[in-house]
């Protein structure tokens, strides 16, 4: 009989030694696309990373698991905790009625399929236990009345300018994410360029860079040092500013044959969820080119009594009264100004007045006001239009940006430029300065017998 031989143990420093050596091995010869599936690059004098997107064909067979709806839910809950107090009155003291018309008004928005009914759990008489909320019977008639304003599916591109933006970021963000979560992460890319700032702004898109991508939301944050400085004519700077945010639009056209439907570009506003499903609902309804908010600033030393559909006495005798704000690019219908005054005497014009006083869309030469949804056919056309600033030597008038891309709107044929009195946005505390108790037909096929414009309305 042999005699039993006993296997002798390797010692430790030489398992650690082999271990080392069969993982350089690895590592070598392996390629790296099978561990990775993205990369974190860092461009030119950027100071956030910048997520590069790989072509279809070249990534591999393995695919990075989509986070579940907990997950998504558990970032929205983080988020809600650390927004600071601006938006927090957007849901506070809402009429139930206006509450009902909204979610059957953005049902058609609703870019995703419902999560299932149920789950293997109910089938093993555990429903008590699963982890997933499902949805309500209310919720579920949502997706089943959800329907397409243009069939297909839509996809939307977010540009945002930030400068000094640290104190209304989280507000900002916390909404664009509810309004992604409504419309589908998959149809929502965010390009967001921010250069320039003082304070924290660069550090604390950082975080929402890193939220975002947990939830799936594409984004693109590019931020830079640079100032307009001494030289540089305040709207050529601007101009190129605005086009920065635009760069990824046309690179993923360029590089992935991507195209966007939608372009909702947002300056540093505070707005609630509705008051962006308003402006893309009336967009999409309304076929319009632009369609833009109504922004506001609060007077101290105008005070007048509120109606009824206002804020109380005791909160204008405290705050003074809204005042339109953004009168250097807003132009009625007839190419005149609007006024910094209460909303309803802002407009010149009587037929404009009447549809805003009835919180209906204004047909406008030109507006801004703090968001602008746009149509991205003249952007992508090959006389493509771009932010610039006016060709004075040609005897263009002086004007701003945003005035200028109107007016090349309406030259490309997209002169369908809406004003939204029900969306109204401030750039501090938001407060409720009207209250609509329900929705009434608001759509502007009444004004598409003529568009009245004069060319001299830039002067």
């Amino acid at each position: 009989m042999q005699p039993v031989r006993r296997i002798r143990r390797v010692s430790t420093p030489f398992a650690i030694f082999i271990g080392i050596i069969v993982g350089t091995l690895l590592t070598r010869f392996i390629p790296s696309f099978l561990f990775s599936a993205y990369s974190t690059a860092w461009r030119g004098s950027a100071h956030a990373p910048i997520h590069t997107h790989t072509h279809a064909k070249a990534t591999s067979s393995r695919q990075t698991t989509p986070p579940t709806l907990e997950q998504r839910r558990r970032v929205l809950d983080i988020l809600s905790t650390i927004s600071p107090h601006h938006t927090r009155g957007c849901n506070r003291n809402l009429n139930p009625l206006y509450v009902h018309q909204a979610r059957d008004r953005y049902a058609s928005l609703i870019g995703h399929s419902p999560p299932p009914s149920k789950s293997w759990l109910f089938d093993l008489g555990l429903g008590l236990l699963d982890p997933f909320p499902r949805p309500s019977q209310e919720e579920t008639s949502l997706y089943s009345h959800r329907r397409d304003l243009s069939g297909g599916e839509h996809k939307y591109f977010f540009a945002i300018n930030l400068y000094n933006s640290f104190d209304i970021i989280p507000d900002l963000f916390a909404t664009l994410f509810r309004v992604s979560a409504i419309l589908g992460y998959h149809n929502v890319f965010v390009s967001i360029y921010e250069n320039g700032s003082t304070d924290q702004t660069k550090a604390v898109l950082r975080i929402f860079d890193a939220l975002a991508r947990s939830v799936g939301l594409r984004v693109t944050i590019r931020t830079s040092q640079r100032t307009r400085g001494a030289f540089n004519h305040r709207i050529e700077y601007l101009a190129e500013v605005r086009n920065a945010a635009f760069v990824p639009l046309h690179d993923l056209r360029n590089a992935e044959n991507e195209y966007f439907d939608t372009i909702i570009f947002m300056n540093d506003i505070l707005p609630c969820v509705d008051d962006v499903l308003e402006l893309i609902y009336q967009s999409r309804l309304n076929n319009a080119g632009i369609t833009c908010a109504t922004d506001y600033m609060f007077h101290e030393d105008l005070v007048r009594t509120p109606s009824r559909a206002s804020l109380s006495v005791a909160d204008y005798s405290a705050q003074g009264s809204p005042v339109f704000y953004d009168n250097w690019v807003a132009r009625d219908i007839n190419g005149t100004a609007l006024e910094n005054a209460p909303f309803e005497a802002i407009f010149h014009d009587g037929g404009s007045s009447m549809r805003f006083q009835q919180h209906l869309p204004v047909q406008v030469q030109s507006c801004w006001n703090g968001i602008a949804v746009l149509d991205p056919a003249p952007f992508y056309q090959p006389k493509r239009v771009r932010f610039r600033m006016a060709g004075i030597a040609e005897g263009e008038c002086s004007a701003s940006e945003c005035s200028l891309i109107c007016n090349d709107y309406w030259e490309a044929g997209y002169g369908r430029i809406l004003m939204v009195p029900r969306v109204k946005l401030a750039y501090d505390q938001v407060r409720r300065v009207t209250s609509v108790p329900t929705f009434v037909p608001d759509t502007c096929a009444c004004l598409t017998a003529s568009f009245r414009y004069h060319s001299s309305s830039a002067t």
